[in-house]
């Protein structure tokens, strides 16, 4: 430990016969010294040693001789994933994560610890990665007669997707059954719900198909140019700020001073004003602005902001960030929105609750429509995306 303190490097060279310090701890169950070294440096997770293999592909597929080691190894899994998140990308010199090879192996208490990661880290995506020959986990899982690990992978990989021989994991489980009956209910359940909404492509089919809506929606929207897109979301958002503050302090401010009298524009002292009050009957609190130029203001402000709502809105999904801005930006956008709107029609005289009411559920069509077009479109791309057969791995 201490010649990899002093030099840092020494601990990411390879041996003679391909293995990295950290290897050669692992394969003599000298866990202390993993330990150490992962905290001296957690890239060491990823040295690729002989076959590409890494510390994290080595735990997945370890299995303990006994159940304390057992357990010694699943902690140190799930140490390597929390210490180094990237690591769960790379690759053997067959094209397998560790997953891949946590199924193969037959390690299930470690795909358990890894799936479970995956899930929490919003990764799933990789269960859908091919090997060589172009198998995702389902297809090992199916070839290897592992029902319990089919049950857990359904639901979350495209049991549509064909390896390179041209065999689905529904194929491969026909042909090689497990004899768990649960598992091909769950199959052609799965299955059916796929076919009835999803057509599935291959990359060169979808490449020959000419552009949907919805990615002519992401060329328009979509800026290239980086800092262009920060500029117009910088400004967008100033003036979001703007015009919402300008809704909570509108020109001319609030009246301090109540009046109340049959007649206009007549002079009337009130017992609750230290001053005259001149003009129509009013409240304390009330608008000093009205009329006309009260609904140009109110009409004018609210387009402004939910124009720069939407700017920010159309912006983000094209940065390919659909389910955060979904379950996080989306909701947070209608209570902004939903908190001018009141603002706005707390401020029209009750004289005049006709306009407001009108100026309400115009409010609320517009900001309901363009918040579901916004689902819609993301749910849209990200189906389109799953019809897509291909690799998907990062080379």
């Amino acid at each position: 430990m201490e010649i990899a303190t002093l030099k840092p490097l020494f601990a990411q060279k390879l041996n003679y016969r391909g293995y990295s310090p950290m290897h050669l701890a692992l394969q003599n169950k000298h866990y202390d010294i993993v330990r150490a070294l992962m905290i001296l440096d957690p890239k060491l997770i990823r040295v690729r040693g002989r076959g590409r293999i890494t510390p994290l592909h080595f735990v997945a597929k370890e299995i303990g001789d006994n159940e304390q080691e057992n357990v010694e190894l699943l902690e140190l899994l799930a140490e390597f994933l929390y210490a180094c998140k990237s690591s769960i990308e790379d690759l053997t010199n067959q094209c397998k994560t560790a997953i891949h090879v946590a199924v193969k192996t037959g390690n299930t208490e470690a795909f358990k610890v890894l799936f479970g990661w995956l899930k929490r880290v919003h990764l799933t995506k990789i269960l859908d990665w091919k090997d060589q020959n172009g198998d995702t986990v389902l297809h090992i899982a199916a070839s290897k007669r592992q029902p319990e690990i089919i049950k857990l992978l359904i639901g979350y990989t495209n049991i549509y997707a064909k390896n390179f021989q041209g065999n689905t994991a529904l194929e491969i489980f026909q042909l090689n059954p497990s004899g768990d009956p649960d598992v091909a209910e769950r199959f052609h359940h799965q299955g059916h719900q796929a076919r009835r909404f999803i057509t599935i492509l291959s990359l060169s089919q979808f490449y020959s198909m000419e552009l949907t809506f919805f990615e002519k929606y992401i060329n328009w929207f979509r800026v290239q140019n980086k800092s262009a897109r920060e500029v117009m979301l910088i400004v967008s958002t100033l003036i979001a700020a703007a015009t919402y503050q300008a809704a909570l302090a509108p020109p001319k401010g609030y009246r301090k001073d109540s009046s109340s009298g049959p007649w206009a524009n007549s002079a009337v002292v009130t017992t609750n004003s230290s001053s005259i009050a001149f003009g129509k009957p009013h409240q304390a609190g009330d608008l000093i602005l009205s009329g006309l130029d009260q609904y140009m203001y109110t009409i004018c402000n609210s387009l402004a902001f939910f124009a720069s709502i939407a700017t920010i809105l159309a912006t983000a999904l094209t940065l390919g960030v659909g389910s955060f801005v979904c379950s996080i930006y989306g909701p947070i956008c209608l209570l902004c929105c939903l908190t001018q709107l009141c603002s706005l029609l707390i401020q029209i005289p009750k004289t005049n609750a006709a306009a407001g009411n009108f100026l309400g559920v115009l409010w609320v069509f517009s900001w309901l429509a363009a918040s579901s077009l916004t689902w819609y479109v993301t749910i849209k791309l990200q189906r389109d995306r799953r019809r897509i057969d291909a690799t998907r791995r990062r080379v």
